[in-house]
């Protein structure tokens, strides 16, 4: 299951399946008298297993249960996830749509109330209208006073009401407060004030899309999350002589995906995972930022303005925990979604950078324009299954398959500090050739101070020019 299960709970089979176990038998079978076993088996399995069952289905399926029999009344109430959608639980059903919302609303109150526990995580897609009735902040209160939800996700439809001041978010002081909420998504919603992110120490992933604010407002939410480890930021404000402040000690991921920017300042010196989407810099910027684990520069410089990623694999591997790599692969995240360029530094001689460069790829969605791989100095001279952090190093990584994902592309690729005599960088880049991967250019850097170690690279690139290409069209080229 999904680090961010936020919008996985959709309708399986096995809720099906559970139904049918009991069905009667076909024409053929009962011609053949074959006995029916009518003993409820599922029923009789422990409260953790059908827990898990339960947990596939979707939310509304898995409340259905209860009225099954005695055994199965209190076993949706230990599902980790609830998820509600109020747009699907409206679509079918005849009448006015406030007063159908509105049921669907009590409805929603009552099943977080009886539910047992505390919540993994949940997940609300509501009308615009809940902004301002109360009951948003109800839901709100329900799910991190007394369930102690860990992660939590709102979405405003924007199905009723009209103008921004239908989609206010109208919450009380430190309302996201709560020290067991780690996690929240929020989508659609005009921000007057910062004052429900009062003191918010316990936020470490923070996720605003379509968020309309003042900068000073985004200033002070910032300011008031100084755990974030991942900010993503798609923002909208209504003044443009001003400056989005984005200082934290902890932050691990940052992306930006914002309009009438006029100034960006961020200082980051723990920022692993930096990302743009280009549409923000639609005229003259001044973008400042101090993040001396992003190594490329060139977004200031590149005329093109692509939608980009930058990713110290190597910073980032050396930490215990890879918050942000869960974040950026998870399909919840949907981080990828619009980005069209990637800068790694990857050791390739560490069996979990590499395996970390592969989630990134996999994860990837569509045709990838440009591919950056810088190789980390290291120790080419290291036995064959060390690893450059002392670890073991899987053998012959090289000979799996490196792109699973048929659907992944990339039409330029760049090497630089490419090693020829480096056999794990070789083998990097024959899979690039054989596996029908790069769909134009494959550019190498064999350039060096020493004539040596130049000519060996040169040598290298001669040889996977030979190689049989998974793409006849693919040029191989040095810089």
């Amino acid at each position: 299951m999904s680090l961010f299960p936020l919008s996985i709970l959709g309708t399986s089979q096995l809720h099906h399946q559970l139904k049918s176990m009991n069905a009667p038998l076909s024409s053929d079978a009962r011609g053949k008298r074959i006995l029916i076993d009518s003993i409820d088996r599922i029923s009789k399995l422990p409260d953790d297993v059908l827990v898990k069952i339960l947990a596939s289905t979707s939310t509304e399926d898995a409340v259905k249960t209860g009225v099954l029999s005695t055994r199965w009344k209190n076993v949706w109430k230990q599902v980790p996830y609830l998820h509600f959608d109020m747009l699907i639980a409206t679509l079918n059903k005849r009448g006015p749509l406030d007063p159908l919302s509105n049921h669907v609303a009590k409805s929603i109150t009552e099943v977080i109330k009886n539910h047992n526990g505390h919540l993994m995580g949940c997940s609300i897609d509501h009308f615009s209208h809940h902004c301002q009735d109360g009951e948003l902040e109800t839901w709100i209160q329900l799910l991190t006073l007394q369930k102690h939800t860990k992660a939590l996700s709102l979405f405003n439809l924007h199905v009723h009401g009209n103008g921004k001041r239908s989609n206010v978010l109208q919450l009380s002081p430190n309302t996201f407060s709560h020290p067991s909420l780690s996690t929240l998504f929020l989508h659609g919603y005009n921000l007057e004030t910062p004052h429900a992110f009062n003191e918010c120490n316990n936020l470490k992933i923070l996720k605003l899309e379509r968020i309309f604010a003042e900068v000073d407002v985004f200033n002070t939410v910032i300011a008031s999350c100084p755990s974030l480890k991942v900010l993503v930021l798609n923002a909208m404000w209504y003044n443009d002589k001003a400056c989005l402040k984005i200082h934290n000690n902890n932050l691990k991921v940052l992306h930006l995906d914002s309009c009438n920017v006029d100034c960006i300042d961020v200082s980051a010196a723990l920022l692993d995972i930096f990302s743009v989407y280009y549409y923000m810099f639609d005229r003259k910027y001044n973008f400042v930022i101090n993040a001396p684990r992003i190594l490329f520069k060139s977004w200031t410089q590149d005329s093109r303005r692509v939608p980009f990623m930058n990713y110290n694999i190597t910073s980032h591997a050396q930490e215990k925990e890879n918050l942000g790599h869960e974040f950026v692969v998870s399909g919840d995240a949907n981080y990828f979604q619009r980005l069209k360029s990637l800068k790694v530094v990857i050791d390739v001689m560490n069996s979990r950078e590499v395996e970390m460069l592969r989630d990134i790829l996999v994860a990837w969605h569509g045709i990838m324009e440009e591919l950056d791989i810088i190789f980390k100095d290291n120790n080419v001279s290291k036995e064959e299954g060390e690893s450059s952090n002392g670890g073991t190093q899987k053998k012959k990584w090289e000979e799996t398959k490196l792109f699973p994902n048929a659907d992944f592309g990339v039409e330029v690729l760049w090497m630089v500090n490419f090693s020829g005599s480096n056999k794990k960088q070789f083998a990097l880049a024959s899979r690039f050739v054989m596996q029908g991967t790069i769909m134009k250019k494959m550019m190498i850097k064999t350039s060096s101070i020493f004539a040596k170690e130049k000519l060996e690279n040169e040598a290298a690139v001669a040889k996977l020019k030979e190689l049989p290409k998974g793409n006849a069209n693919l040029s191989i080229e040095c810089f």
